[in-house]
């Protein structure tokens, strides 16, 4: 057979973005199975017993627990949490508020740092939007510099503890937050697992799909889905690479109209057949991430085949064309994209400019993406905390607005232990929550959470990869002078600035207990007047473990 290399087929354009080089770095691979220590109990100072009975960490996070909906926080009405001037997005003026800017970068990143909203607090929140959609125009060097410089291992059998912990890190240290939200966006949606990838020493193919994913997130649906079909790893997860021309196998025909473009009611088992037979001809050449799909043109299957009402002697370019062209394509991806980003059920009224960008901007996400985030839909209370953290998001979160440093060793580890596996979804469909975001949290993954907030902010192993958090050094640099000052400045990132007084009082009181820590470790202000370390240390565990924090 003549082979035809993939760069020779309509190779994907970057209308919305230059193409990024990949990290290629070598290391010594990490057992991920390995065991984490798990704080138990909590290592923050708890207050004394009459303090106690004021403040009760079970009462404030106890509907996190549970699973939180989209009406509540913490049991306290949404409408009362957006008294103190709600969103009001559609009102704002040249520059955005904390609460706006906290809100768009928890839904479209990770969350805000300090860093992070002394750049976007000087932006309308217009301005705010084209500066994460035009990522180009900032530099990701020094994220890249810091990535290389751990010397990860991204290819070989022993890669993916690496490769979680790069992808995870990245995250945390990007300057192109939505670049990186889109590529986990996608990594659900286009799915594959490093568990198929052509094992062994062929987990690279996963770094290289990743790869692909973020240069083409905001690229047209139609390159995507090009792309990701000549993608090594994808060849191997749907089993294209079995298909031949006299025997096509039908997993990747179906799952690319199920899962991928446009929902199982719209076609038939004969465009199941018509599908498999014209995407035909494609299979992996070389080893790790020196693989590449390449076209088999004597392997594809030449007869006429008849696919969504079409017949003729179609291609997976013919293939691609007619699905990303059906009426239900745009519907299919707007949901996907309004549930992941906004909030859950939208209906028809919600995705209806999406579908109509899509159409109008010849099936450019970039273009439907500006059009959610400056959607009044994205700025309505509804719209506010609509949806629990996954794993990626809580972990990276915290990471990120606390500046931990450090190596992210167990990074991976803990968002599986919550549930979500980097490069291995638990199927093709994705992972649940990405749906329905309250399936993130049951009894177990709820304890996981609160046992990586107290290893951020206590840190007794030296070997988790993980800093201690210098807070004398944050007081400081920050001319923290009182409790209500240190308070007001971790809840400006964490949480908006959006605390009740009653939330706040409590906070306080818990940060002023005249309470013992560990070795008599104080914190000194800068008035002079010194608290326990563990008193500090729990007003921050208490602010990430509230149920405001686990919604995004």
């Amino acid at each position: 057979m003549d082979s035809v290399d993939t760069n020779n087929y309509d190779e994907p354009t970057l209308p919305w973005q230059a193409r990024q080089a990949a990290t290629e770095a070598q290391a010594v691979g990490q057992d991920i199975t390995q065991a984490l220590p798990v704080a138990s109990p909590p290592g923050v100072t708890t207050p004394p017993v009459a303090q106690r009975r004021k403040w009760s960490r079970r009462k404030l996070i106890g509907v996190a627990a549970a699973g939180v909906g989209a009406a509540t926080i913490g049991g306290v009405a949404l409408a009362e949490v957006l008294q103190h001037g709600g969103l009001n997005f559609a009102a704002h003026g040249p520059i955005a508020s904390n609460m706006q800017i906290g809100h768009l970068l928890r839904k479209a990143g990770f969350g805000a740092s300090p860093q992070d909203l002394a750049i976007y607090q000087k932006l309308s929140f217009q301005d705010a939007v084209d500066r994460l959609l035009n990522y180009q125009q900032v530099s990701e060097s020094e994220t890249e510099n810091r990535l290389n410089a751990l010397g990860l291992q991204l290819d070989g059998r022993t890669a993916i503890a690496d490769q979680q912990r790069w992808w995870l890190l990245r995250m945390a240290w990007t300057q192109r937050p939505l670049l990186e939200k889109m590529t986990l966006f996608w990594h659900g949606v286009l799915t594959s697992s490093w568990r198929k990838a052509g094992v062994p020493n062929n987990y690279g193919r996963m770094i290289l799909q990743n790869q692909f994913l973020r240069t083409h997130a905001f690229d047209t649906f139609d390159n995507l889905l090009l792309g990701i079909t000549a993608d090594p790893a994808m060849l191997f997860y749907l089993d294209l690479t079995k298909s031949r021309k006299n025997a096509p196998n039908e997993n990747y025909a179906r799952e690319l109209m199920e899962l991928f473009t446009i929902g199982l009611s719209s076609y038939t088992q004969q465009d199941v057949f018509g599908g498999a037979a014209a995407l035909t001809g494609w299979h992996v050449v070389g080893q790790g991430m020196q693989s590449v799909g390449k076209y088999f043109p004597g392997d594809h299957n030449a007869l006429v085949k008849n696919f969504l009402g079409q017949r003729g002697n179609f291609d997976y370019k013919d293939i691609i064309h007619l699905l990303t062209n059906h009426p239900a394509a745009p519907w299919f991806i707007a949901r996907k994209l309004f549930t992941f980003f906004v909030y859950e059920n939208p209906t028809n009224a919600d995705l209806s400019p999406l579908v109509d960008t899509y159409v109008k901007s010849g099936h450019n996400i970039g273009a439907v993406m500006r059009t959610l985030l400056l959607s009044p839909q994205f700025a309505s209370q509804q719209a506010y905390r609509s949806r629990v953290k996954s794993p990626v998001e809580f972990v990276v979160g915290a990471y990120r607005g606390l500046g931990v440093q450090g190596n992210g060793k167990n990074l991976g580890l803990m968002t599986t232990l919550m549930g979500q596996t980097l490069f291995d979804p638990p199927n093709v469909a994705g992972w649940p929550g990405d749906k329905v975001s309250a399936l993130w949290l049951n009894s177990g993954t709820w304890m996981t959470r609160l046992n990586y907030v107290d290893l951020l902010l206590v840190n007794r192993n030296p070997a988790s990869g993980y800093q201690p958090i210098d807070l004398q050094a944050v007081v400081d640099a920050n001319k923290i002078d009182t409790p209500q000052h240190f308070i007001d400045y971790h809840a400006t990132f964490l949480l908006d600035g959006n605390l009740s007084s009653d939330r706040q009082n409590l906070l306080l009181s818990y940060f002023s207990a005249n309470a013992s820590s560990r070795g008599n470790a104080k914190i000194t202000l800068g008035n002079g007047k010194s608290y326990p370390l563990g008193n500090v240390r729990g007003a921050l565990y208490l602010m990430l473990s509230s149920p405001e924090y686990q919604l995004n």
